[in-house]
């Protein structure tokens, strides 16, 4: 079987983005949430956990 690169780079990007969010103490559908929303960066910004912590309360 054959994995395109481009495949194997969405998840590597995916799973940078989820160990960002778990290092900013994001769990559950929180860093779920965090992940959807910064797509085009690797890690989770500040300005997205301040947005969830406002949310959650």
């Amino acid at each position: 079987m054959h994995v395109q690169p481009e495949v194997i780079r969405r998840f590597i990007n995916q799973s940078l983005r989820f160990m960002s969010a778990y290092r900013l103490g994001l769990t559950g559908k929180a860093a779920e949430w965090a992940v959807q929303k910064q797509k085009q960066h690797r890690q989770v910004s500040q300005r997205a956990t301040m947005s969830i912590e406002a949310v959650l309360g």
